[in-house]
């Protein structure tokens, strides 16, 4: 459909005659060699702004006229930023994008007093999208409240949303997410720095045998997305899957889902072994990261199933908050809780 639109090839200067140009932040850099003035450009509209780190979003807007151009950041800070592996480039912020960096200065910030018809944001600086159109309203309740103050709109489908509201594993009908706690083993192979828990893969398994392999298959293996914070757990989960023929189910960490959607979403927490819960050396996954944690639950439509460890997730507070909810909707299937959320489970 944009073939018939499109110029490809290297010559950089014909690019150039092109009204429109569509590059990576990094590839913009090439048009610097064609001695490209300054204000060449009316407008730079930066895609996933929340992901490109502040030196890689400058190379674009460097070209921007000065006078009246306009630069759009498109993304959203709440989730996964940019990936920053160099520990000199984190102790000195690269880990903080230009999007996420400017939504923290006072211009920028939510005043309702002041803003309140815009929804509290200044409108010449922020349009806020609140229009969701993926997800049931059982999984959208609790993103919604942690990160977007409970601004979220459903506005999903209705026939996909609901589709498996009646699926025969879920604790309660009608209530889409399963919390399926174990406690289970983290092992480590050799001198890998990457866990895996034997436990919770298996379990992921016969969760996903039941959705995609039984008579009454309720959704196809393309429909379903394993997160798991480990590379070694998504070797081993894959292992699994292609031992019952069902290798086509796409298994990944969070970084492989930003962006996309699965009507389930099956997530595997790993760590469980209480004593590295302090332990700087012992990365504990989604712990302590509410961006990884926002996107791994925000990736279903239809089903999310949650299977971990709850003695070790209760130390978070966004997981704990998960448990929370799941316990609440009576949610909740497997091991027994900690102290601090039994009475929970007894409340109806």
């Amino acid at each position: 459909m944009v073939k018939p639109y499109c110029k490809d090839g290297d010559d950089i200067q014909k690019a150039l005659w092109s009204r429109i140009i569509i590059t990576t932040c990094n590839s913009a850099g090439l048009l610097y060699q064609t001695n490209t003035r300054l204000g060449h450009f009316t407008h730079v509209i930066l895609d996933e702004a929340g992901q490109a780190s502040e030196p890689e979003s400058l190379i674009p807007l460097e070209l921007i006229s000065e006078a009246d151009g306009q630069i759009v950041l498109v993304g959203d800070p709440k989730q996964l930023g940019p990936t920053i592996k160099s520990r000199l480039a984190l102790t000195f912020g690269l880990s903080m994008s230009l999007l996420e960096r400017l939504t923290s200065r006072e211009l920028y910030l939510r005043d309702e007093d002041a803003f309140g018809a815009y929804g509290a944001y200044n409108p010449l600086l922020i349009t806020k999208l609140t229009k969701n159109y993926r997800s049931h309203p059982a999984l959208l309740t609790l993103p919604s409240k942690l990160f977007y103050h409970k601004e979220l709109e459903v506005c999903a489908d209705t026939s996909v949303v609901n589709s498996l509201l009646n699926w025969g594993k879920l604790p309660r009908k009608g209530f889409p997410l399963i919390f399926h706690g174990i406690r289970g083993s983290e092992l480590r192979e050799g001198h890998s720095p990457s866990w895996f828990n034997p436990t919770e893969a298996v379990q992921v398994m016969q969760y996903c045998c039941h959705l995609a392999k039984n008579e009454n298959a309720a959704v196809s293996v393309t429909d379903v997305g394993v997160i798991t914070p480990y590379r070694k757990q998504v070797i081993k989960i894959k292992l699994l899957l292609r031992s019952v023929d069902l290798a086509d189910i796409k298994v990944g960490t969070v970084e492989e889902f930003q962006g996309q959607e699965y009507m389930v979403i099956i997530l595997s927490t790993v760590r469980s072994q209480e004593s590295f819960i302090d332990d700087e050396e012992y990365c504990l996954g989604f712990l302590c990261n509410p961006k990884r944690f926002n996107v791994a639950i925000t990736r279903a439509k239809a089903l999310l199933i949650v299977v971990g460890n709850p003695h070790i997730l209760v130390k978070d507070p966004c997981f704990c908050a998960l448990l929370e909810y799941s316990l609440m909707n009576r949610a909740y299937v497997g091991c027994d809780l900690p102290s601090e959320l039994e009475c929970l489970q007894k409340c109806d």
